[in-house]
């Protein structure tokens, strides 16, 4: 009888094994589907963040198109009226040069006082275009310079040392300090 409590005890071990591996099973799978629904909803969040990621993503783009769509506009406007400041300093030449025009035809007008309103006239217009940044390039009795003049010819002086510039040919500019326009000049050898 020994055998036979053995093997009873032995099938009741391994019942109660069997019982207890369905049980833990029962456990671990209501463990694993807790888990799997945690990550379930885990996944649904991330991807509602991912969605709200992505239309933040699409506005930013959006919003920075329209930003560059505006500063090029302004930049364009800034362009097309860049100078209208000096035109509007300009007009009143203008205006002088027609009412020269105007009297220059007078039969009562002199030479000289004619004369004197072109200089009037040439003294405004420089004026505004110093205020601008316009300066003249000073040479005749300067060094030759091949920064600010351009030589049309060397001559004998003997007014001038070798290397100075005799003679304006052509008036040379600078605009805020850059030379726009070389004066053309002759050079004494």
């Amino acid at each position: 009888m020994g055998n036979k409590e053995q093997l009873n005890k032995e099938k009741n071990t391994e019942q109660r094994v069997q019982e207890e591996k369905k049980s833990t099973k029962k456990g671990s799978s209501s463990k694993y589907l807790k888990k799997i629904q945690e990550l379930e909803v885990r996944i649904e969040e991330l991807e509602r963040e991912n969605q709200a990621l992505k239309e933040q993503n699409l506005r930013r783009i959006a919003e920075f198109e329209n930003f560059k769509r505006r500063k090029e506009k302004e930049f364009l406007d800034l362009l097309q009226n860049a100078n209208e400041e000096l035109i509007i300093e300009l007009l009143p030449v203008i205006d002088d040069f027609e009412r020269f025009l105007q009297h220059a035809n007078d039969e009562n007008q002199n030479v000289e006082s004619l004369k004197q309103g072109v200089e009037l006239i040439y003294k405004k217009f420089m004026q505004i275009l110093e205020r601008q940044g316009l300066k003249p390039i000073e040479s005749v009795g300067e060094e030759f310079d091949t920064e600010k003049h351009q030589a049309l010819m060397q001559i004998d002086s003997d007014q001038h040392e070798s290397g100075k510039v005799v003679d304006e040919h052509l008036k040379g500019y600078t605009l805020n300090g850059k030379v726009i326009r070389h004066s053309q000049v002759l050079v004494a050898k």
